[in-house]
């Protein structure tokens, strides 16, 4: 147990001992027995000195500079860490930088892409659209010369029947 534990253990300093004190009344005359006791307590128990022999302080400044080279080499590798870090973080920036431009070339060129492909479609929906309507106008065509070639052979027929009919006889 400590010295300042005991001496508040002690019954002659327990405030329940002592008789209650006016707010703005002096320090009691028990003060004096406290410091008595402590300065007694002081006497009986001084405190060793050991004595040290000179490579005991060899040893201790020795373990100091060890300790202190240690703290050095550890702050170095500290440093040559985060001097590897910045340089990762940089070319991991410079990489992220490379590829958010190649990102945005290969989006314009796909919108490109997709304009001449929009573009062609659109060129051949035509072209087809055209192509049916000549397909139309052919078939249009090629019914009404078969109405004529019809007409025109119901027109031969009629008026050359009597001659072959007569070449016949």
């Amino acid at each position: 147990m400590s010295e300042l534990q005991r001496l508040l253990n002690d019954p002659r300093f327990r405030a329940t001992d002592k008789p209650k004190r006016e707010p703005n009344a002096g320090p009691e005359a028990n003060l004096g027995n406290v410091l008595r006791v402590v300065s007694s307590l002081n006497e009986q128990a001084p405190l060793p000195t050991p004595q040290s022999s000179p490579q005991d302080w060899d040893a201790l400044i020795h373990r100091v500079q060890a300790a202190a080279r240690q703290a050095r080499e550890v702050e170095a590798q500290a440093r040559e860490r985060e001097e590897r870090i910045e340089h990762v973080l940089e070319r991991v920036r410079d990489d992220i930088t490379a590829s958010n431009e190649r990102a945005r070339i290969a989006e314009v060129q796909a919108r490109d892409a997709q304009v001449r492909a929009e573009a062609q479609v659109m060129a051949a929906e035509e072209r087809a659209k055209a192509a049916e309507a000549r397909a139309r106008a052919a078939e249009e065509r090629a019914r009404h010369a078969e109405e004529w070639l019809a007409r025109v052979q119901d027109a031969i027929m009629s008026e050359f029947t009597g001659l072959t009919d007569q070449a016949a006889a």
